[in-house]
């Protein structure tokens, strides 16, 4: 069994704002461009499956820090006029869609990539799936006109840690898309060489109270202390939430199984 996982509002939005120019000749262009997307999965997955964020404000990333996204503006009111649209036809072609207050999209995504007894693959161009990699779970990366697969093999390969220590090194880092904070004066190529170095935050901080950092990385020390626990805050934000509670019946995720 092959499943298809598909982040909705990532999807329409890449959709909505490469065709935002041909809306004045076809204000359907968007939903006709993406559907055909759609249509054409069937051919290569037996289970389709959309998921869209909840409210950010009913998340526990929220509840942890309510800047979190705090820089995302809302919906401009055609790209919402096409999210019903879109939701509508997917229903009316039998895919299953789930949304859940508390959870985000990625959260829905983990939760049911991690659980499906076949291969999975997440369709997004968000970075923060790739933490999921497994041997039985994909994402298909859109980018600049092309899609490029991504597995655990090429994110070790891309990024140099392993796929679930990416958290660690956004930990450190921060994201400014997300608005999460990160150790401030900590990039990507320092956050990754420590992560390389100590495996976890959480490792990487015992280290630093015992003062013994290796003699190559004494010279991040200084911003690193006092910064634990942004660090740790910041690595709860990224961190999917796999226990999200998810339909597991998978005849319910296979295409067409909405239909009456």
């Amino acid at each position: 069994m092959k499943l298809m996982l598909v982040d909705g509002f990532n999807l329409l939005s890449r959709y909505y704002f490469a065709t935002e120019r041909r809306r004045a000749l076809d204000p359907d262009v968007t939903l006709k461009g993406l559907l055909r997307k759609v249509d054409g999965w069937t051919n290569d997955f037996t289970h389709i499956a959309f998921f869209w964020d909840g409210p950010r404000e009913t998340t526990h990333r929220y509840a942890l820090f309510p800047d979190y996204k705090a820089t995302r503006t809302g919906l401009p009111e055609p790209l919402f006029h096409d999210y019903v649209k879109l939701r509508a036809a997917l229903t009316e072609r039998g895919i299953f869609q789930s949304e859940l207050a508390g959870y985000e999209a990625d959260d829905l995504i983990g939760a049911v990539a991690t659980a499906f007894p076949g291969e999975s693959y997440m369709y997004s161009s968000d970075r923060d799936l790739h933490q999921l990699l497994s041997p039985n779970v994909f994402q298909i990366v859109p980018k600049k006109g092309e899609e490029m697969m991504m597995n655990r093999e090429v994110f070790v390969a891309t990024y140099g840690v392993r796929p679930e220590q990416f958290v660690d090194v956004k930990a450190l880092q921060g994201d400014a898309s997300d608005n999460i904070p990160g150790v401030r004066g900590i990039g990507p190529k320092t956050a990754t060489i420590l992560v390389q170095s100590y495996d976890t935050v959480e490792t990487l901080y015992d280290i630093v109270r015992q003062e013994a950092l290796q003699e190559a990385h004494q010279k991040f020390a200084k911003k690193l202390d006092g910064q634990e626990e942004v660090a740790l805050l910041s690595k709860r934000l990224s961190l999917i939430d796999i226990h999200a509670p998810i339909e597991t019946d998978w005849e319910a995720y296979r295409f067409g199984s909405h239909l009456f």
